[in-house]
């Protein structure tokens, strides 16, 4: 199974990702949309065009991803298409609907934001966090919400991957 963190800017995604590898023996795969608009000409600004390149990255990324960690996926890249130039383009659909079966842990914005150049959204993360859900249960994507603060954090994921996923939020 694959088990995906996702969620809004600045909600602990990658600390969780991190703590749930070391405490169930999975390998991350980490986020590279970082690595690549770092790593571009005009960052920390992008164009459609980054996001078709990250789109291919991730998918490269995936293959044979089974029994792995998502540090964040497609989902993210199409959010953050349609938050920036709107409807999302078909290449972005497909790809989302070929994907390997997963879980997905969606953080609830309840720590404390953290400052980074390359977040945009410190004020926005509550309807971040509406939008994530509401596109999973439109997709009817097996996840569950996970909140909380440092421990009680990783307890919470760990309980809901214990039962498997709710396809519903409880927050």
């Amino acid at each position: 199974m694959i088990i995906v963190i996702t969620g809004p800017e600045s909600c602990g995604k990658t600390q969780l990702a991190e703590e749930l590898s070391a405490e169930l023996s999975l390998p991350v795969i980490h986020e590279n949309a970082r690595t690549y608009i770092q790593s571009i000409e005009s960052s920390p600004h992008y164009k459609p065009s980054d996001l078709v390149e990250l789109l291919k990255l991730q998918l490269i990324l995936e293959e044979g991803a089974d029994n792995r960690i998502l540090d964040t996926d497609l989902l993210t890249l199409i959010i953050w298409w349609r938050e920036k130039y709107g409807p999302v383009p078909a290449i972005f659909q497909a790809a989302m609907r070929s994907q390997s079966p997963r879980h997905y842990l969606l953080c609830a914005p309840d720590i404390a934001w953290q400052p980074d150049p390359l977040r945009e959204n410190p004020s926005d993360r509550e309807r971040l966090f509406e939008l994530y859900q509401h596109e999973l249960e439109l997709r009817n994507l097996p996840f569950d919400v996970v909140h909380g603060i440092g421990q009680s954090r990783l307890d919470c994921a760990l309980t809901v991957l214990e039962k498997g996923p709710s396809r519903r939020a409880t927050r």
